[in-house]
């Protein structure tokens, strides 16, 4: 197992940010023109990246690894949503920055950099896995995230069903309906979407640095509470899931060790992206997400050179 493969597709991630830091520097962008490359985002090129993903040949033994995967990744949503607001108080954040943190530990950037760094650490064969973890990600970003953010916005909150049919719920159980359906799309619809989802990285990373450049570096690296948040996340997180599955199945396969790996994942950038849309916490969101992408770089090839150990 080599370290640099790992950092390798960190540091390309990162890079990304620079050209929406400089837009922002230089004014080149507006701040309008700028939620409208979000709102692309949202509504367009995530979703066509859930769909692309979920593109696999069905099989049952699939379905029993999915099984294995939802039931892992309730255990620990549920370990982290009695820890989360406890630990939120602790740390003595406003009620708004409460639920937000709450968003940011449950939910990781397990789409943008982990399936990236998925590929490049385990291959090709790892990508499903990936899928799966992402698919259940964002049927739970699109339902009790999106409560979590308009709940840290103060925006009113009306659960129907109208509320959580949203662009990426439905690229998800589009996704889901075609991989149970066993149906493989033509090449030039699937092409297309698979172009559009290849957008999302690149233009996300793009707002995330548009929103950096509106920031002081003073406040990203003396903000103490933002290091305390990312803490939890990149170690305690994925220490919670290492333990649970140790105990559980000894050995890692390279089920267990793609679970491990996206539970290390930085923050989920849509914590800063759902935050702009819906106006709470940005720039607590988007010192966050910078952070805990910056220290990932450290922690997750450690915690992939554990699981070879």
């Amino acid at each position: 197992m080599l370290v640099w493969p790992i950092l390798s597709s960190l540091i390309m991630i990162f890079l990304l940010i620079i050209p929406g830091f400089f837009f922002k520097k230089r004014d080149i962008l507006s701040e309008e023109q700028n939620s409208g490359i979000n709102s692309i985002v949202v509504n367009i090129t995530w979703p066509c990246l859930v769909i692309d993903a979920m593109q696999m040949e069905f099989s049952m033994e699939i379905l029993k690894d999915c099984s294995f995967i939802l039931i892992v990744c309730l255990i620990v949503f549920a370990v982290l949503l009695l820890i989360s607001f406890p630990f939120a108080k602790l740390i003595r954040l406003s009620k708004s920055k409460q639920y937000l943190t709450v968003f940011m530990l449950l939910f990781a950037n397990t789409g943008f950099i982990g399936i990236p760094v998925i590929r490049a650490l385990y291959g090709n064969d790892a990508i499903f896995y990936a899928a799966i973890i992402e698919l259940i990600n964002d049927v739970l970003i699109f339902t009790i995230g999106i409560m979590m953010i308009q709940m840290s916005a103060g925006a009113s909150l009306r659960i129907n069903f109208r509320q959580f049919l949203n662009p990426g719920l439905i690229g998800v159980i589009i996704g889901l309906l075609l991989f149970l359906l066993r149906v493989e799309l033509p090449d030039v619809i699937g092409g297309s979407i698979e172009m559009i989802g290849n957008a999302t990285t690149p233009l996300t990373m793009f707002v995330i640095g548009f929103q950096l450049g509106g920031l002081k570096l003073k406040d990203v690296v003396s903000d103490w509470q933002v290091y305390a948040v990312c803490f939890v996340k990149l170690l305690i997180v994925p220490l919670l899931a290492l333990v649970l599955l140790k105990l559980w199945v000894g050995e890692f396969s390279l089920l267990e060790k793609v679970l491990i790996i996206d539970f290390a994942m930085p923050i989920a950038a849509v914590s800063a992206i759902f935050s702009q849309q819906y106006k709470g916490e940005t720039a607590f969101a988007t010192k966050s997400v910078l952070l805990s992408t910056v220290l990932s770089l450290i922690t997750i090839p450690v915690f992939a050179i554990i699981m070879e150990l």
